[in-house]
C-alpha cells in the first residue's frame, strides 16, 4: 500500500485524506423485517418476557440473536446518505475520543503496546439464542459498513467489509457497536509488515460509545484512500471491550453475515470474558 507523495511507506491520515471507513447502513429494509412469531410451544415462559437489552427493548419474537441485533440496529442506524445524515453521524462522533492505550489504567492489560489483533471473524449465523443474566448479554456485537465518497465529499453507497476496495477509492466506515470499544485498524502492506494507520499514533486507540453509530474516521474531511498499491494488501479493523485482554477476551467464534448494507458482528461472552472483534478488508486492484 501506498501513500501520494510517499511511495512505499505506510499511509498516513491527512487533513482532507485518510485510509479507511467502516460505515455501516440498513438500507434493505426487507432483510431488517422481524421474523414471523414462533408457534405455540416453541418458547418457554422465560422467552415470552420481553428483554431490555443492548439499551433496546427485544420482544421474545426475536430471541435469536441475530434478529435480536438487527432489530436493535434498525433503531439506530440511518438509512439515506443525504448531506444533513451524513453530518448528523459526524456530530457523533464527538462521543468518541482519541487517547493512549497506556492512559487506560487497569481497563487494559499491563503493558499492552497495541489493541490490535489477528482476524478472528467467520461467514454464517450464530446458533444460539439472546439470553441476559443479572443484567449482562450473552452476545455482543457491531455492524459495521464501508461508505464511499466522491471528490466532493457526496456519499455514494455502503458496502460489506468483505467487498474490499479499490486504489484511489474514498471511503470511511461507521461503527455502531453494542458495547463500549476500542478500535484501530492496521495496515497490512504487500511484504506483510503490519502497523497502525488510524489512530495515526501508534499506541493511541479510539474510544467509542455503545449504541452511537459514527464514522472513522473522525475527521469531517478526513477519508481513507490507497493508490498506487501493487501487491496483496489489506486493512485490519479491531473493536474490542477494554477488558478484552488476556484471559478477558472472549475466545469464542466471531459470526459474520454480510448485507448489501454492511457486515454484522456476533460473539458469545462467558462470566468475565469480554468481546474481541477483528476484520480484515482487502485491497483489489483494477
Amino acid at each position: 500500500m501506498t501513500n501520494s507523495g510517499n511511495a512505499g511507506a505506510f499511509p498516513r491520515i491527512a487533513a482532507a485524506v485518510c485510509v479507511a471507513i467502516f460505515a455501516s447502513h440498513i438500507a434493505a429494509q426487507s432483510a431488517l423485517q422481524t421474523p414471523a412469531q414462533p408457534a405455540a410451544g416453541d418458547v418457554s415462559a422465560d422467552d415470552m418476557q420481553p428483554k431490555f437489552s443492548w439499551g433496546l427493548l427485544i420482544s421474545y419474537a426475536a430471541n435469536k440473536i441475530g434478529s435480536a441485533f438487527i432489530s436493535w440496529a434498525f433503531e439506530k442506524l440511518t438509512t439515506k446518505l443525504t448531506a444533513q445524515a451524513l453530518e448528523r453521524i459526524h456530530l457523533n462522533g464527538k462521543s468518541a475520543s482519541i487517547v493512549p492505550l497506556d492512559s487506560l489504567g487497569t481497563h487494559a492489560a499491563f503493558g499492552a503496546k497495541s489493541a490490535g489483533a489477528a482476524e478472528n471473524a467467520v461467514a454464517g449465523e450464530p446458533s444460539g439464542t439472546l439470553k441476559i443474566s443479572a443484567g449482562r448479554e450473552n452476545y455482543q456485537g457491531v455492524h459495521v459498513a464501508m461508505i464511499d465518497f466522491d471528490r466532493a465529499g457526496k456519499g455514494l453507497g455502503f458496502h460489506p467489509l468483505t467487498a474490499g476496495f479499490r486504489s484511489g477509492e474514498r471511503f470511511k466506515l461507521r461503527v455502531l457497536p453494542t458495547f463500549d470499544g476500542l478500535l484501530v485498524i492496521e495496515n497490512i502492506n504487500p511484504k506483510g509488515e503490519r502497523r497502525q494507520i488510524y489512530p495515526p499514533k501508534q499506541g493511541d486507540v479510539t474510544i467509542i460509545k455503545a449504541g452511537i453509530e459514527i464514522m472513522i474516521p473522525l475527521g469531517k474531511e478526513q477519508y481513507f484512500e490507497f493508490t498506487g498499491a501493487t501487491g496483496d494488501e489489506q486493512l485490519v479493523v479491531t473493536i474490542r471491550d477494554p477488558r478484552a485482554f488476556g484471559k478477558g477476551a472472549s475466545t469464542a467464534i466471531v459470526n459474520r453475515r454480510d448485507e448489501n448494507n454492511g457486515s454484522n458482528f456476533l460473539q458469545e461472552v462467558q462470566a468475565d470474558t469480554y468481546p474481541l472483534i477483528s476484520q480484515g478488508i482487502r485491497l483489489r486492484h483494477d
